[in-house]
């Protein structure tokens, strides 16, 4: 029962995360998504394996070719292109919100804002590297050249943006309803994860 409960949200997550990478806005050669919305609340309303899970998910439907990438895409050249690094990054950074966001003890809406921060460090950390050596290798871009894009590109330009996913996640676990949803789901999961 617990373990169906898990692959269904899982499940449910990894859809959420493929609709949100089609709200998609290129503004360069990483564009603007829903995705780390998605990624992120995968692992605040499901703990670390339900974060994972969905995530792990996600990336295995686009793996067997179902167009659930940005732009449609799929298939195992979306990890050769300039988002391998974020597209990988998403099971970890979900995993990692879930694990430091605990809806039952202590001030849920500053654990949260810290799970928020700690998964968007973890998308970046991945995802700007190797869109710099994404940039020097295949876009033709000095390698200097190619460090201040992929910054600018890569990390700056979604900052206002992901502050705004930040807000409205924080403001969602201020609801009292929805922290009550997330303590349920939480309870009945198995102790380890």
């Amino acid at each position: 029962m617990v373990r169906g409960r898990v692959i269904t949200i899982s499940s449910i997550f990894a859809v959420l995360t493929s609709l949100g990478a089609q709200l998609a806005f290129y503004i360069g050669p990483v564009p603007i998504t829903l995705q780390s919305f998605f990624v992120i609340l995968s692992g605040l309303v499901g703990g670390f394996t339900v974060g994972l899970l969905s995530q792990s998910i996600y990336l295995a439907m686009g793996l067997i070719g179902l167009p659930v990438f940005a732009g449609f895409r799929s298939g195992f050249t979306a990890f050769q292109g300039p988002t391998a690094g974020y597209l990988i990054s998403f099971p970890i950074a979900a995993a990692t919100a879930g694990l430091t966001y605990n809806p039952s003890s202590g001030d849920q809406i500053f654990k949260g804002l810290v799970a928020c921060i700690l998964a968007e460090v973890i998308i970046y950390g991945l995802g700007v590297p190797w869109l710099i050596f994404w940039l020097s290798s295949f876009a033709g871009l000095e390698f200097s050249e190619a460090i201040t894009r992929g910054i600018v590109a890569g990390s700056l330009v979604f900052l206002p943006g992901d502050g705004l996913k930040i807000a409205f996640i924080l403001y969602l676990l201020r609801r009292k309803e929805f922290s009550q949803m997330i303590a349920r789901f939480r309870a009945k999961q198995v102790p380890a994860s």
